[in-house]
């Protein structure tokens, strides 16, 4: 059987990591309820919560890095979505019409 300070140990390790995982979450944008289930997912996931949030990307970010970059039909390189030549082999990138 655990011991009082055994509890107390468990007990503040979740509140730290359900702090943790609610201010990693802040800095990446969640705002609002979010920010309250991530709190919540460390409580009571502890470290299992907090390397969630670690992992996870918030959904503006990901969308606004898939506008931002293009390929090249013809070489593959990165393109921004606006250019009309490719940088890397000088072919046309504007769709045909």
């Amino acid at each position: 059987m655990m011991d009082m300070s055994s509890w107390m140990f468990i007990f503040v390790m979740s509140i730290g990591c359900g702090i943790a995982c609610m201010i990693i979450a802040y800095n990446k944008g969640y705002r609002g309820n979010q920010i309250f289930g991530w709190l919540a997912a460390g409580l009571f996931f502890s470290i299992f919560g907090l390397i969630a949030v670690i992992l996870t990307s918030h959904g503006s970010e990901a969308s606004h890095a898939v506008r931002s970059s293009a390929a090249c039909r013809h070489c593959g390189a990165p393109l921004p979505v606006e250019a009309a030549r490719c940088i890397n082999c000088g072919a046309n990138t504007s769709p045909a019409s």
